[in-house]
């Protein structure tokens, strides 16, 4: 199959806001059984990872360029997301009383996919866990190339918000503390890319994703959904911080990315300027993805950690 066209991504979102207003109300809780959902014969065509790299900022990467082009190690994300949402929408998955929040993100590579290849991926629920605010579901997903051998394994964190969850406890104070410490430990940090995302950016990445949740569309139908414009997806976070990584710090060379850990901590807002900046601490290398200046806002929207270089 080719990555999952438009109507089956929405037709999955459709399934998916039946089952929260089906849930409302209630706590998500934790699932009874290991669930999972297998694709094989994934393909991505050159046309479709030219997009891909162009609004990810990874066309200046030679890697990525006929004949015999590497994969982005991000890539699987186009498929791994749709996949996830469609194991979220079956039956047996926990319900979703008050929406999905993209949480967390880690992209571990073992070996390249070439574009040429085609992909068989699995994703299934990893592990469960209660939060202040719904339930934490950690999803795996892993990729295998025609020959059968494991080319990546990733982790998405998802948190199924329930609607009596509280976004301000004390908890929440506690992971602000966690990250000013962190913070702390970088003694310099260095700029290594700048954005200017404009305000059709999160159409530009659903036309190559397929993503075509309206948060990320318009702000009209962004406000529907408590933004006041619409926000831009993480995996495509995730592409600008893991492109920036691999032009600046890997020479070029995307194998020589191998982790890369991205945690959210506030909705990216369309259109906005953002800088990335990375620092060495006592426990390895370190990212944020920030406001600039005349963003009238130093806001981190994402930072994390990654090995490679």
């Amino acid at each position: 199959m080719a990555i999952l066209p438009a109507a089956s991504y929405l037709g999955t979102m459709v399934r998916l806001v039946a089952k929260a207003r089906r849930a409302r109300g209630g706590n998500p809780g934790l699932p009874r059984e290991r669930l999972a959902v297998e694709r094989s014969g994934i393909r991505v065509s050159p046309r479709q990872f030219a997009r891909f790299l162009r609004v990810t900022d990874g066309e200046a990467l030679g890697a990525f360029q006929e004949p015999e082009a590497l994969l982005s190690p991000i890539v699987p994300a186009l498929w791994e997301a749709a996949l996830g949402l469609e194991l979220l929408a079956q039956p047996q998955a926990p319900p979703i009383p008050a929406g999905v929040l993209h949480a967390e993100s880690e992209c571990l590579p073992l070996r390249p996919l070439r574009l040429a290849d085609s992909v068989r991926c699995r994703v299934e629920i990893e592990r469960a866990e209660p939060d202040r605010r719904g339930t934490r579901l950690h999803l795996l997903s892993r990729n295998w190339n025609a020959p059968g051998q494991l080319c990546s394994e990733n982790r998405m964190v998802v948190l199924l918000r329930s609607a009596a969850g509280d976004a301000s406890s004390e908890s929440a104070r506690g992971d602000r503390t966690r990250r000013r410490e962190e913070e702390d430990e970088v003694p310099l940090w260095q700029e290594l890319a700048r954005w200017s995302l404009r305000g059709n950016h999160g159409r530009r990445y659903a036309r190559v994703s397929g993503d075509y949740n309206p948060i990320h569309l318009w702000s009209l139908t962004a406000r529907a959904f408590g933004f006041r414009r619409p926000i831009l997806h993480g995996f495509c976070i995730e592409a600008l911080v893991a492109h920036a990584l691999i032009a600046h710090r890997c020479g070029g060379d995307p194998t020589r990315l191998r982790r890369l850990q991205i945690t959210f901590r506030a909705p990216l807002l369309l259109p906005s300027r953002v800088s990335l900046r990375i620092g060495e601490s006592p426990r390895g290398w370190r990212f944020q993805l920030l406001g600039t200046p005349k963003n009238a806002s130093e806001k981190v929207y994402a930072e994390g950690a990654f090995v490679g270089g």
